[in-house]
């Protein structure tokens, strides 16, 4: 049992590591595009990595559902009893909800033939928002992966309040970053003859 345990942890943990460089690196391309609108060629990239982040969101409840089926089939519920499983539930929850969110909203803008910091407030301000709430939720959905002396000790309210407040400096510094970059107080990293970075 230990043996299956530590194969679906490290799995889980594989997941978390490969999301988070897919999503990363995306988000550096787009933040490095955005005085530009996305050609046909950087859409497809981002297709590509939208699905292969929902792949891995996938494989992360999988994963994750299978931890929790073996922790309570040898601890029982002294297992459910823990407030750090909540919490990195809660967040994936969140993941998800923002990945859809992200499909809905943010994806067929970017799509649109204007470049991210051309694009009407609103939607520059949900696109900025989104994307945000990814980077943190897993960021610290990893966090919670590693951070075991928070299990029983931490309260469930404590650590949802500490990725609450990530989140807020999060969304808030993205619209920030865009303000700037609209004003042109922003450098322009990108390179013409480089058409993926």
């Amino acid at each position: 049992m230990e043996t299956i345990k530590l194969g679906v942890l490290y799995v889980h943990l594989l997941t978390v590591c490969f999301a988070l460089a897919a999503v990363l690196t995306a988000d550096r391309r787009l933040w490095h595009w955005r005085h530009r609108p996305l050609d046909e060629q950087r859409r497809r990239y981002l297709e590509r990595t939208t699905r292969q982040v929902v792949q891995l969101l996938v494989l992360l409840w999988g994963t994750g559902l299978m931890l929790v089926l073996l922790g309570y089939s040898k601890q029982g519920a002294h297992y459910l009893a823990n407030p750090k499983l909540w919490a990195k539930f809660s967040v994936v929850l969140v993941l998800s909800a923002n990945g859809w969110l992200l499909h809905r909203l943010a994806f067929p803008v970017l799509s649109l033939r204007l470049p991210l910091i051309g694009l009407p407030l609103p939607e520059r301000m949900t696109v900025g928002a989104l994307g945000a709430v990814s980077m943190i939720s897993w960021l610290f959905a990893g966090l919670l992966g590693i951070a075991r002396e928070w299990n029983y000790r931490e309260p469930f309210a404590r650590i949802m309040g500490l990725y609450l407040l990530l989140l807020i400096l999060a969304i808030g510094g993205a619209l920030a970053m865009l303000a700037l970059a609209e004003a042109g107080l922003l450098s322009r990293p990108e390179r013409p003859n480089r058409l993926l970075r």
